[in-house]
């Protein structure tokens, strides 16, 4: 699972980083890490740049967080409340909230206190509620399709060996969310590792309940 996670991650993120050079480590790489996240997340909270640009800058503090350890992904927590607000702004872009979500996913792969974290914030309330929209309400669907892949992922990343996102999922999102995985998972992921919507349905168990119905 942690393969295909960081497979995702190598392959489909971390060529988008453009503005984003991974230095050479140095006895000094955590010091680099936490200026640039610092640098990222004061434009992140800066109302005067375009959301765009905040949502770029939440990007590249994801793939900081995820190329920096542990120190890094302690630095780029203080601005998971600031890409959360973000994705709860009202006719918030399909690009800008890809973007968001992309640097969620670095901040918390494989980095329990900051999956503790987002989980203390109702970040699954907030992705929930982007796994559901309507693809026939936008114009862009196609671009609303793109957004729900992402939820996908990042929802993996957040219930890989954690019980208790898994449960909290599986309260909030129920039969609905099971409806919406299922469906996802007969789309087209071509360009990705895997299939996030089909990974995801099975990480919560929902195709346990597949099996006893067909028993």
């Amino acid at each position: 699972m942690f393969k295909k996670l960081q497979a995702c991650y190598e392959t489909y993120i971390k060529t988008f980083f453009s503005s984003v050079k991974e230095e050479p480590y140095n006895p000094t790489g955590s010091i680099f890490h936490k200026q640039k996240i610092v640098r990222y997340g004061t434009n992140v909270r800066n109302t005067q740049l375009s959301l765009e640009q905040r949502a770029q800058a939440a990007k590249n503090i994801g793939l900081l967080a995820y190329t920096g350890g542990p120190n890094a992904g302690i630095y780029a927590s203080e601005y998971i409340q600031d890409l959360i607000d973000i994705l709860h702004m009202p006719d918030t872009s399909a690009n800008v909230r890809i973007l968001v979500l992309q640097g969620l996913c670095g901040i918390c792969y494989i980095n329990y206190s900051n999956q503790n974290k987002v989980k203390d914030l109702n970040l699954a309330d907030v992705l929930f509620v982007c796994l559901t929209e309507d693809e026939n309400s936008s114009p862009a669907s196609n671009h609303i399709t793109v957004v729900k892949f992402w939820v996908c992922y990042l929802l993996t990343v957040l219930c890989c060996n954690n019980i208790p996102y898994i449960r909290i999922l599986r309260e909030l999102g129920g039969q609905m969310l099971e409806t919406k995985l299922k469906s996802l998972s007969h789309m087209e992921w071509s360009g990705w590792p895997d299939n996030y919507a089909e990974v995801l349905f099975s990480l919560l168990g929902f195709h346990k309940g597949q099996l006893t119905s067909a028993i």
